[in-house]
């Protein structure tokens, strides 16, 4: 153990503080404590929030916050989209995924003969959009039809059965006239995604190839902004040919709001470790005051006004370290149970999730230096023949 001593040996600082702390326990501890509510209220509350804004831009994305919708505008010469149309808006969004699809309210037609209204989507292919959760759809899908997930389990629709659409209209005769029943080869799996219809038929079923909405998917809201901002500036230079819609203004907004209300609740937390910080003060001055004959005696040996400085600052950054550990550990757990709480796994810490666990450690420590500071400062101001007399 010759070795251990003689380390210790090259801080004699760091041990002279060690030991100050140990022989006063109940007044450290509780200095410590101090410190540690404050690292779990920033920590958990900063970490938590993280993993709630998280979940909450992970529904927005689900629901096509990556996605943009352009219908034709006011200004069009034409109130749909045809294959000019479209490939000029291919040349624009550059490497997305595009999707034109013409939209029809229609009727199904029962058994008892009754009607009832639905929303049809005519498309080339809906895998290029959704899931496929049961049944198979074919290269070539003429003659059939593909239902929602919400659509099918409220009708009790199944792969195989067959479904008869006639357009809305008001003879019945006439309407009987343009009859067709599909054979039902698919339902998609559950989504929560905007602009979602309830039966999915192929584009060769529509009258024409003329399209009612072109659907851009992205990877990232970034970039969903970006294809936005472009296709404005191309065909809504001065007149609005287009309506492009995007949920990234939705996005910025949660943003803004979840960290607006995050940064006032870590304030709050804040709060506490400034309560922290007179605690520390107490102890430390408390310490001075038991201590004047000790640090007398220092000054006596050879001991300058720094190094009684330095003793005392280590004495409060240990007692910072020592609550900053305890309660980012802490905080680390209720973050964990945050994240299983709103992402649904434990581990998964976001960047500013951690960002905060560092940011209550550092704060933490600079507060007790920042609280030991005067009182290290009385203390080497401490004449040596008056604090000698005690």
């Amino acid at each position: 153990m010759s070795w251990l001593y003689r380390i210790v040996g090259l801080f004699p600082r760091l041990v002279i503080a060690r030991r100050n702390i140990s022989r006063a326990k109940a007044r450290s501890i509780l200095a410590a404590a101090s410190i540690l509510i404050g690292v779990v209220a920033i920590g958990a509350i900063g970490a938590g929030g993280a993993a709630f804004k998280q979940s909450q831009l992970q529904n927005i994305q689900d629901q096509g916050a990556t996605n943009v919708f352009v219908s034709p505008g006011l200004d069009m010469e034409q109130s749909h989209f045809d294959r000019e149309d479209l490939k000029a808006i291919d040349e624009t969004v550059g490497p997305a995924g595009v999707v034109a699809t013409k939209s029809k309210d229609m009727e199904i037609v029962k058994q008892n003969d009754s009607r009832e209204h639905v929303s049809v989507t005519y498309l080339d292919d809906p895998r290029a959009m959704y899931e496929i959760g049961r049944g198979e759809l074919p290269d070539n899908w003429r003659r059939s039809i593909v239902v929602s997930h919400d659509y099918a389990i409220d009708r009790g629709i199944a792969p195989g059965d067959r479904i008869t659409l006639a357009p809305e209209q008001d003879a019945e005769s006439e309407a009987a006239a343009t009859e067709r029943t599909y054979r039902v080869v698919a339902v998609l799996q559950e989504t929560q995604s905007f602009g979602s219809s309830s039966i999915y038929l192929p584009i060769e079923e529509a009258e024409n190839r003329h399209y009612s909405q072109v659907r851009i998917m992205t990877r990232s809201t970034d970039r969903a902004e970006a294809v936005a901002d472009a296709l404005r500036d191309r065909f809504n230079d001065r007149k609005d040919k287009v309506l492009v819609f995007e949920l990234t203004s939705l996005v910025r907004l949660l943003k803004q709001v979840v960290n607006g209300i995050n940064t006032f609740l870590v304030g709050l937390g804040s709060i506490s470790l400034l309560v922290a910080g007179v605690s520390i003060t107490n102890t430390m001055l408390m310490a001075v005051i038991k201590r004047r004959e000790e640090i007398g005696v220092l000054r006596a040996v050879g001991y300058g006004k720094g190094d009684i400085v330095r003793i005392l600052l280590i004495e409060s950054a240990l007692l910072g370290i020592l609550g900053s550990a305890v309660g980012v550990v802490i905080a680390a757990v209720v973050a964990a149970v945050a994240n299983s709480v709103f992402l649904g796994n434990p581990f998964a810490f976001t960047p500013s999730a951690f960002m905060y666990l560092v940011g209550a450690v550092a704060f933490g420590v600079f507060t007790s230096l920042l609280a030991g500071v005067y009182p290290a400062w009385r203390a080497a101001n401490e004449r040596p023949i008056e604090a000698l007399r005690g």
